[in-house]
C-alpha cells in the first residue's frame, strides 16, 4: 500500500492494488431508484421518472437494451446551461437526497466510454448536493480524475486508470463520521470531511457530462454506456 497526503488535509489518499477478482461482472443497472435529465429542445430539460424508463423509454439521450438492461447516456453540444455554467450532460439522479448522518451509503458503477467530446474529458458520475458537487468523477485520457469540494475548498487528485477498452469500475461510499470512500478500478482513495460539508442534504448522479470548452454543435458529444449501476443506503 503506499499512502500520501494529497493536497489540502481533508484529503487522505491510499492507493491499493486489489485483486484480479474484483472486476467482477456487474449487476444490471437498477433504475428505480433514479429520474433521467436530459435535454429538452435547446432551452430546457425534460425530467422522466423511473416509472417511466421501466417501461421501455428511449430518446436520442437515454437508451436501454432490453436484453442485457445497459444504459447509455449521450450528450448534446447545444444543451442548455446547468448550475450557472454551459455544461451539456445528461444524467441520472437519485430521487430523494439524504444526509451523510443517517446511514452508511454508496453508488456503484460499471461504465464504457463510447465517445469522447473533442476535447476529450468526460464526467462519469458525482455526489451532488444542493450547494455543490461534493464529489465529481471525470475521465481526461487514461486516468480519472477526483474533483472533491469540503465546502471551503477544492482539489483534484488522480484517483485511478482507466481500464483498457474504455472501462471503468467505480464507487463511491460515505459514511455518518464524514469519510467517503472513492474507489476507482482498484485503486481506493479516502476522503475526510469536515461537518459542515456534511450538513448539507446529498445525492449520487450517474452522468455522462461534458467539461470545459466544446463547439455549440451536435456532433461535439459524449457518450457513456453504465452496464451496471446499484445505490445501497444501509437500514438505520
Amino acid at each position: 500500500m503506499i499512502s500520501r497526503l494529497a493536497g489540502p488535509a481533508f484529503c487522505l489518499s491510499a492507493l491499493i492494488a486489489m485483486p484480479v477478482h474484483a472486476m467482477d461482472v456487474p449487476q444490471a443497472p437498477d433504475i428505480s431508484a433514479f429520474t433521467l435529465q436530459e435535454p429538452a429542445k435547446r432551452l430546457g430539460l425534460h425530467l422522466v421518472p423511473s416509472t417511466t424508463l421501466g417501461s421501455g423509454y428511449n430518446t436520442a439521450f437515454y437508451s436501454r437494451d432490453q436484453q442485457t438492461g445497459a444504459l447509455t447516456l449521450t450528450t448534446d453540444g447545444l444543451q442548455p446551461v446547468i448550475r450557472g455554467k454551459v455544461a451539456p450532460e445528461t444524467l441520472l439522479r437519485e430521487n430523494t437526497a439524504w444526509y451523510f448522518q443517517q446511514t452508511n451509503s454508496d453508488m456503484t458503477a460499471t461504465v464504457h466510454i463510447d465517445q469522447l467530446p473533442r476535447n476529450g474529458k468526460v464526467v462519469i458520475g458525482r455526489l451532488a448536493s444542493t450547494q455543490h458537487p461534493v464529489a465529481e468523477l471525470s475521465v481526461q485520457g487514461d486516468r480519472v480524475f477526483a474533483l472533491v469540494d469540503n465546502g471551503t475548498s477544492k482539489q483534484s487528485i488522480v484517483v485511478g486508470t482507466v481500464y483498457p477498452h474504455q472501462t471503468i469500475r467505480y464507487e463511491i461510499h460515505t459514511s455518518p463520521n464524514g469519510l467517503m470512500r472513492i474507489i476507482v478500478n482498484g485503486t481506493e482513495n479516502h476522503f475526510s470531511l469536515p461537518s459542515a460539508a456534511i450538513a448539507q442534504g446529498v445525492w449520487f448522479e450517474a452522468v455522462a457530462g461534458e467539461q470545459g470548452w466544446h463547439a455549440p454543435t451536435h456532433s461535439d458529444m459524449a457518450r457513456v454506456t453504465f452496464t451496471g449501476l446499484q445505490v445501497h443506503h444501509e437500514a438505520s
